[in-house]
């Protein structure tokens, strides 16, 4: 059996020696099924009952209020036995005391785990919503880049083309030298193992300096917009190689994407 509320709430009885028939077997069911949680609530219940009750000072109670603890005990729980002897007695009316601040333990500890529950799940909630925010913002913030270097004044486009061993490769570089970003544009490209990856690579100065790396999809296409390459002197041309996962700092593996180098 699953554990619920409704078995928190029979574990109260049982600690107070209120269960009975139908409901105290399964009860004992559900324990003998394994739940640990019940079988600490239970434990953690009865010693706080036995406390309270050992902690009851004999006083003298007014006439009226054995009937108003009764008519307390019944409206909590109908099948709660009522304690043998005279509850006059400073014995009977600490057990009727345990018994009252017991059912009132349990209930506060049963509403302290409903709304623990409830904060758990909120904070599930907020953080599933804070998590599609965050991604919703990232995606918002790559089209805007998407935007920004596309318009740009001085965008120039470069076309590359394919090389041994994908000589039908093609992509384009939409290239801002004012922002020192790009954007990559490719087709005709071969799926790569598992443990590769393509990566571009912007030369400057006749040097290759790394501008990111990605996957194709089933196509073989793909978009990628490069990091901010503010470094760099001028963007003269534009390579893809195949490199492994990750990327590397310099070029290791073949060239499949070349464009022509500015005049």
């Amino acid at each position: 059996m699953r554990h619920n509320e409704t078995y928190e709430e029979l574990a109260a009885l049982q600690a107070l020696g209120a269960l009975e028939g139908e409901d105290a077997r399964v009860f004992e069911a559900h324990l003998s099924d394994g739940c640990t949680r019940c079988e600490q609530i239970l434990a953690d219940l009865r010693v706080a009952s036995a406390a309270l009750a050992a902690s009851a000072r004999p006083v003298a109670p007014r006439p009226a209020l054995r009937g108003e603890i009764l008519a307390s005990l019944e409206k909590r729980s109908p099948r709660a036995p009522r304690p043998r002897g005279n509850l006059s007695s400073s014995a009977g009316l600490a057990w009727v005391l345990a018994a009252a601040a017991s059912l009132v333990l349990v209930f506060i500890g049963l509403d302290d785990a409903r709304l623990r529950r409830e904060r758990d799940n909120f904070g599930a909630r907020n953080t599933e919503l804070a998590s599609r925010l965050t991604s919703a913002q990232r995606e918002l913030a790559r089209k805007d880049l998407r935007v920004r270097v596309l318009e740009s004044e001085d965008i120039r486009i470069l076309s590359l083309a394919g090389k041994d061993p994908q000589p039908e490769a093609r992509a384009k570089v939409f290239w801002s030298e004012k922002a020192k970003r790009g954007i990559l544009l490719a087709g005709n490209l071969e799926r790569l193992p598992a443990g590769k990856q393509y990566e571009l690579w912007v030369f400057d100065q006749g040097k290759p300096v790394p501008a990111g790396v990605f996957d194709v999809d089933e196509q073989g296409r793909a978009l990628l917009e490069s990091p901010d390459l503010s470094a760099i002197a001028a963007a003269q041309n534009f390579a893809v190689t195949v490199e492994p996962r990750g990327g590397v700092p310099a070029p290791t593996g073949p060239i499949v994407l070349i464009g022509t180098p500015a005049a």
